[in-house]
This record gives structure tokens, sequence and C-alpha cells, in this order.
């Protein structure tokens, strides 16, 4: 296994890594882990975010990255973010969120949302909603599972990768704005979802910013940086302000990732690549 280290900018080493790289995959844009399982989302063959052409799919590993099945949910069109609730894997695809039984595949939940083309990350709120992305229109939505509906929580340009943790959720923009949202100036923010989802710049890192997850103190971020080999996931410090650095092989797309605090390993797509990379933290 190769062995790579964990360092913070102008600090100190923090600790050491060692990862494992499965391949196979098609575009695999984010991952969740629930128990022993691990779900890949697949966009498809031929990478393209907003087609509705069929070839997408969820896959199934296990902790170690051994594949269960390739295709464990097919028929999708291009799926992105996931979440969880009780027995059900809710995958954003497009236009719509759909839901699927993890024990018998069947699906059991759809909303369609008007107006929008380009919903991406789910973070799961409670038992009963979540919070979705929804990157072409610059908003953040709620779903109510119960209900079946949706409202919108906050106006937030290029929104994609999202994190909820007591009240607060965390969130990064892919770029500054919607005509440029390549422009690598996106940046890492809080929304106070209890004190009038009021938003607070934290990052001064700007980048293409994909995926974001909170592990007790420290806020890790996905960071395309250019779409070649090329990809990083930087760290920041909620107590410090702090700002760092995995120091590993540049991935090939860095998109939205997972954390497992219970076996300390982080499972990352590399989208361009076709890959899934598994480091242990």
């Amino acid at each position: 296994m190769k062995k790579s280290i964990l360092c913070v900018f102008a600090v100190a080493t923090i600790g050491f890594a060692n990862s494992v790289t499965i391949d196979g995959f098609s575009s695999p844009e984010s991952v969740i882990v629930k128990n022993q399982d691990v779900y890949v989302s697949n966009v498809g063959k031929e990478l393209n975010a907003t087609a509705k052409d069929g070839d997408g799919f969820i896959s199934k590993l296990d902790l170690n990255g051994k594949i269960k099945e390739l295709h464990f949910i097919d028929g999708l069109d291009a799926p992105k973010g996931m979440g969880i609730i009780k027995n059900t894997l809710f995958v954003t695809d497009i236009d719509s969120v759909k839901g699927f039984d993890r024990k018998t595949k069947k699906e059991v939940f759809s909303l369609k949302f008007d107006n929008v083309g380009f919903l991406n990350d789910i973070s799961i709120k409670d038992n009963h909603s979540f919070f979705v992305s929804a990157t072409d229109v610059g908003a953040i939505y709620e779903v109510d599972i119960e209900n079946k509906s949706y409202k919108k929580v906050v106006d937030f340009s290029v929104a994609n990768g999202l994190n909820y943790d007591h009240g607060i959720l965390y969130a990064v923009k892919l770029g500054s704005k919607k005509e440029s949202m390549l422009d690598g100036k996106g940046r890492l923010y809080k929304i106070d979802i209890k004190n009038h989802n009021q938003i607070t710049e934290l990052s001064t890192f700007e980048g293409i910013l994909d995926g974001v997850q909170k592990v007790k103190n420290k806020i890790y971020v996905s960071d395309w940086v250019s779409f070649k080999k090329s990809g990083i996931v930087r760290l920041y410090d909620l107590k410090t302000k702090e700002e760092s650095v995995l120091k590993l092989t540049p991935f090939m797309g860095s998109a939205d990732f997972w954390i497992d605090e219970k076996s300390n390993k982080l499972y990352l797509p590399q989208m361009l690549g076709n890959k899934l990379t598994i480091i242990e933290l």
C-alpha cells in the first residue's frame, strides 16, 4: 500500500496515511458509507452531468473496497449526491431526488423539482428531511420525505457540497458565480439554520470545491483545482482557523467524498479517473 503524509502548512506533520485505489467505475461522483456498506454514484461513461441518457448507476462495496455489486442500482441518468434515512438510499438525479430500499433495490421515493436541472449534493437533517443543493439555480432546498415536498432554504450561488451538523449547514461553492462556475474561486461557508439561515464565509482558500464533511473540529473539503490530475483535499480547523491540505498524490478529479469516523477512512471518488481511493487517516 502506498504511504503518504498528512501535513499542515507552516505547522508540522500530523500523521501518516495508507491508501488503496479501486478501478472500474464510470465517472464516480459521490460516496456514502452505512455500517458495512459503501455506495458509489456513477454519472456514467459519457460524464454528462445533465444528460438524461440512462447510463448512471449506484455501486455497492465493502469497507475495504471490494466490489459487491458494480451495478447495485441501474437505470439512473446522472446520479450524484446521496443520503441514507433508515433503510432508504436517497440520490439526486438531475432534476429529481429518488429513494431506493437498500435491501430490495426497489424505488420507494421520487420527487421532481421544477425549473432545476443540476441537483447536486444531499445532507441528512433528521429522520424526516434532508438538504439538497442545486448548482444551476444557486439554491439549497429542504426536502420533507413524508409530504414529498421541498422548499428553498437559502439562495447560494453555484451550490455544491453540503454537510449538516447540529443546526449548522456547511456548504461549498463550485465557483464564484454561475457564469464562471469553474473559475477556481469557490469558498467554504457555514449557514446557521437556527439563526435565520445566516451565511458566514469561513475559508481564505479558493478552488473548484466539491465535497465537504465535518469531523470533530475540522472541515474537510475536496478541490478539483483544475480538470486534470491535480485534485486535493483541504482542511479547515474550526477552532484555530488554520488551513491545511492532505499531502497525497493528486487525484483525477476529487469529487464528493465520505469519511467513515468508525474506521477513520476517507473514501474519495476520482471522477475523471474512474477510480475510488480509500485512505486511512
